[in-house]
């Protein structure tokens, strides 16, 4: 076979081609200027020998004060072998990473990152690399790690949004797999068990317990899994998921549901379990309005998908409404649907609407209001939009 596209093989790069030593040297250095604030070269015996401008700033002096003089006393946190670690200690290991607090000339006292490495020249020179952990790089990554905070604190969060419902929808199986289990007993002991029956309900326990663990399993991946983990998903599968997730909390309440999927195709690619978590929301908030209603008004929920486009990009989307015939929605609370911690549900933390939005805006979508729906319904309506995927989904 020949190679790919016809095309002649390529001929190795000549060694004039190859990135130099220098020019490699100046990319790890501008490395090392980003990643730290301060930088100086010591002998073994901790003597500065050089120092750049952010070294000085940091220790508060000027550079020809500090070249030829000892090494400023950096408090080094951690031991090593039960003790106190200092810089001797670390400068006989040839390389250390960790922390230290300078206390400058002012009394301020600052918490350092630090790198110190031997070169490998004579005479023997060691080079010390500090970042000062309240510098900007540092509010950067520390934002970065508050992000990655907020977003498990929220998903922890809506875990206990979810848990009622979920305690509900594990009671039904559990509920099943014992009315089977006790009629198999007492077909036994009226001598009754026929093989087929008995085959049956079995079965049926067997069904029964995989749907519980099922439910278990999402619960869990939910809580656990990090972001970033997408994969290509039909959106009809996922609102049918989610929608049989929450089918014996609307039998319940009695509840009717419509679903009309209008979008073709419907591939996306998406993180399913989240995706299904603003499903499940959207729904539940529906239902939870709609348990409050007189049993005479009709209570209905309307499910639908059509194509759409971003307006801004032209790109194709799948639009999802979700609309329930629960009467209008008052002012005050319209105003503040995604307003964090508020909620008009008795048990709701505030968070559930802030959480789907931020989960659609993530997968380059958006979540919006409608307001309320035209008659018959007239109760509110929420649409998300979602990119869909350029290649049909392969069996």
């Amino acid at each position: 076979m020949g190679a790919l596209n016809d095309e002649e093989p390529r001929a190795p790069k000549e060694a004039g081609e190859r990135i130099t030593e220098a020019a490699r040297a100046r990319a790890y250095g501008d490395a090392l200027d980003m990643l730290f604030d301060a930088t100086c070269v010591i002998d073994p015996e901790l003597i500065v020998l050089e120092c750049d401008a952010g070294f000085a700033r940091l220790m508060g002096k000027d550079a020809g004060d500090l070249v030829g003089a000892p090494l400023p006393a950096l408090e080094l946190t951690g031991s090593l072998e039960g003790q106190p670690i200092t810089l001797r200690h670390v400068a006989a290991l040839g390389r250390w990473r960790g922390h230290a607090t300078l206390s400058r000339p002012e009394g301020e006292t600052l918490s350092l990152d630090t790198l110190l490495v031997h070169d490998s020249g004579a005479p023997r020179r060691m080079h010390l690399f500090l970042r000062d952990l309240s510098g900007p790089l540092s509010l950067q990554v520390g934002d970065v790690d508050h992000k990655h905070a907020l977003t498990q604190v929220s998903r922890l969060s809506a875990l206990g949004e979810m848990a009622s419902g979920i305690a509900h929808e594990i009671n039904q199986p559990l509920a099943a797999i014992v009315n089977y289990a006790n009629g198999c007993v007492s077909l036994i002991q009226q001598e009754r068990a026929e093989d087929d029956v008995l085959t049956k309900a079995l079965r049926s326990i067997a069904e029964q317990s995989e749907r519980a663990a099922q439910i278990i399993r999402k619960m869990r991946a939910f809580a656990r899994r990090p972001d970033g983990q997408r994969g290509t998903f039909h959106l009809t599968d996922l609102l049918r998921d989610a929608i049989q997730v929450s089918a014996s909390q609307r039998r319940r309440v009695g509840i009717e549901l419509r679903c009309d999927f209008k979008a073709d195709p419907d591939a996306i690619v998406a993180d399913g379990i989240q995706i299904e978590q603003v499903i499940l929301h959207l729904v539940r908030n529906a239902v939870d309005s709609l348990s409050e209603l007189p049993s005479e008004h009709p209570r209905i929920i309307d499910v639908t998908t059509e194509d759409s486009v971003d307006e801004a990009t032209g790109h194709p989307m799948i639009a999802t409404t979700i609309t329930d015939s629960g009467g209008p929605m008052a002012g005050d609370v319209e105003v503040r649907l995604f307003a964090p911690f508020h909620t008009t549900r008795r048990n709701g933390l505030g968070l559930g609407l802030v959480i789907s939005r931020t989960i659609i805006e993530s997968h380059s979508g958006k979540l919006t209001y409608l307001g309320n729906a035209d008659a018959p319904l007239s109760g509110p309506s929420f649409r998300f939009t979602l990119p869909t995927r350029p290649a049909p989904i392969r069996p």
